[in-house]
């Protein structure tokens, strides 16, 4: 996208990418022309002297990005300086721009035919694009849903943008910032991309965030900053307390959940921690134990996010929680739906899409902290601490937490809170071992008597480390139970989703998958078996997660997990004895009820 420096006759200038604003926003009376890309007009405008205009501008002249200089007072000869400092800069990065620079004069000709300027004087709908864009922001891919949702012209939403800019609630920013002689992409932090040549000169491409859409040096982000409404209500914290009084959940909570969620309630409402580590076992209920403490900020008009590294996750997510919240419209965003931009108090996402938002959050519920791939992707970390609002709070969930999160735990940087027992009260149940080599003789066999004991107490769900082996002992399985219906699935699998449903609904037997379905996901009456238990892939939170699919409802409270390998590994040791010590905790809670 282009842009150009607008000026004012009393020397203040800014940047826009209409040069009809002047028209639009009313005083700016000129504009230098060509218009470049953002970050390149930026690099010829550092080092204008900082100087205060004569008069003080009205608030919607106010300067629009802390990346831009505050407007200085100019006069003719600095014009035609600035314009020869834009020449020299096209000249010097060898852009193929041939329009000559010049200071050109706006009028009402200048503004675009499809061009509706009664659009932008319609309050109400510039009130839903603040309610659409806020806490959001926004790619230059992603203009076309906006303009769909208001149904307006590219120009007229562009016209929008610049108001909002103009009043200081939103800015401007080239993607990639320069960081001595790095450049980092703005919207996902990383300093991984590629460089190509462009009629511009040297661009970039960030190679991090393409997952929701490519983004390059030529293009901006348009960034709503989260405002509160003026005269909104407050709710007093003491009367927000996790009560079931207050609000009917679909479940009754246990001792343990109780303590829990108002353990939960105390450390971020009295402690005002930060960050809060919630360290459940595995069917735990976990979710609902924050269900309180998202009620308490939701009736605080306060916005919530429940973020989670994978699509399973937050497609199970979301129905749950509009259940228990049915008075709000609780949106849900994964690479699987079309991108919603109506505005919701209560967000569910998957933690790539978190990336679409900038200081938007109160709170954020971040399931599966050590799950693929949010564990160890700064990325992905990035775009959470990006989206909380300064003031606001995060609340880490799993039941395997990482080294790192144990490490902030001990150095009193993050409070932890614990949840040791399931919401039956059944203890976890401890993963069996099965040596087998898994070859094609007589090892098929001992698989089979292995998994028709299986199969006898409900669906099994065989995980096995990689893709080619889900196709490959997907095709064995069918051979060795003609009779039952046997399905694969993984990650980039485009039936992922309805082979889940199907399953989920009983009309598979067996389901073969990588880890897609290792956490999260909640089968009635599944048993587990564990392919190559000691492959270098599984370490020993993974299969703890693996183990802990079973027995999670109460109508089927018991399980079986069976580990098949061929080697013992110091990971099955690792995972069967943290299930052992979280039973330990939850039979000195006194909560264990097998």
């Amino acid at each position: 996208m282009l842009f150009y420096i607008l000026a004012k006759d009393n020397g203040e200038f800014c940047f826009s990418p209409l040069p009809s604003a002047g028209l639009i926003l009313g005083g700016w009376t000129r504009y230098l022309s060509p218009g470049l890309p953002l970050g390149k007009l930026l690099a010829v405008t550092a080092g204008l002297p900082d100087k205060k205009p004569t008069t003080q501008p009205e608030p919607a002249t106010q300067p629009f990005s802390p990346a831009l200089p505050s407007a200085p007072v100019i006069d003719g000869d600095f014009e035609n300086r600035l314009a020869q400092k834009l020449t020299n800069c096209m000249k010097k990065e060898n852009m193929g721009v041939q329009e000559k620079v010049q200071w050109q004069d706006t009028s009402r000709e200048a503004l675009p035919e499809a061009f509706n300027i009664e659009v932008l004087q319609n309050e109400t709908m510039y009130q839903k694009f603040l309610r659409i864009a806020e806490g959001r922001q926004l790619a230059e891919n992603e203009f076309r849903i906006v303009e769909k949702e208001l149904g307006v012209s590219t120009k007229e939403l562009l016209g929008f943008m610049q108001k909002a800019v103009q009043s200081g609630n939103a800015e401007w920013l080239p993607i990639f910032e320069q960081v001595r002689s790095r450049y980092f992409c703005r919207r996902c932090g990383s300093s991984h991309y590629e460089e190509w040549p462009s009629l511009y000169g040297d661009t970039y491409t960030c190679l991090d965030c393409r997952e929701i859409g490519p983004l390059n040096s030529l293009q901006i982000l348009f960034r709503l900053h989260s405002v509160d409404v003026p005269g909104q209500t407050r709710v007093d914290t003491d009367k927000c307390k996790p009560d079931q009084t207050v609000r009917s959940y679909s479940l009754e909570f246990t001792f343990a959940q109780e303590k829990a969620a108002e353990e939960l309630w105390q450390q971020v409402h009295r402690q005002k921690a930060q960050e809060t580590l919630l360290w459940a076992a595995c069917g735990a209920g976990k979710t609902e134990v924050c269900f309180p403490l998202i009620d308490s900020f939701l009736r605080q008009n306060k916005k919530v996010l429940f973020a989670a590294p994978r699509q399973d996750v937050v497609h199970d997510v979301q129905p749950r929680l509009q259940k228990n919240f049915p008075e709000y419209n609780i949106k849900i965003l994964s690479g699987a739906l079309p991108q919603d931009m109506e505005p919701s108090k209560l967000t569910v996402a998957t933690t790539h899409q978190v990336l679409r938002f900038y200081r938007a959050f109160h709170l954020i519920i971040l399931d599966e902290t050590d799950a693929y791939p949010y564990e160890g992707s700064s990325v992905l970390e990035y775009g959470i601490r990006q989206a909380l609002r300064p003031d606001g709070q995060i609340i880490c969930l799993t039941a395997t937490p990482s080294a790192e999160i144990l490490l902030r735990v001990k150095s009193q940087k993050c409070a932890i809170v614990r949840l040791p027992v399931r919401h039956h009260g059944f203890p976890v149940p401890v993963p069996e071992w099965q040596k087998n080599k898994l070859t094609r003789d007589r090892s098929l066999v001992e698989l089979k008597k292995v998994l028709l004991k299986l199969i006898a107490d409900g669906p099994i769900l065989v995980f096995v480390p990689t893709v080619a082996l889900v196709k490959e002992w997907t095709g064995v399985l069918k051979m060795v139970f003609g009779d039952l219906r046997v399905e694969g699935s993984w990650s980039s699998d485009a039936a992922r989703r309805e082979k889940t449903v199907l399953f989920r609904q009983g009309d598979i037997n067996i389901f073969v998958c990588t880890s897609i379905l290792e956490r999260g996901i909640t089968i009635k009456g599944v048993q587990v078996a564990v392919l190559f238990a000691d492959h270098t892939l599984y370490d020993a939170r993974a299969l703890v997660q693996m183990a802990g699919r079973t027995g999670r409802s109460a109508e089927c409270p018991v399980g079986r997990a069976v580990f098949i390998y061929a080697e013992q590994t110091q990971a099955m040791i690792q995972a069967n004895r943290w299930i052992q010590d979280q039973n330990r905790l939850a039979e000195e809670w006194g909560c264990l009820n097998g």
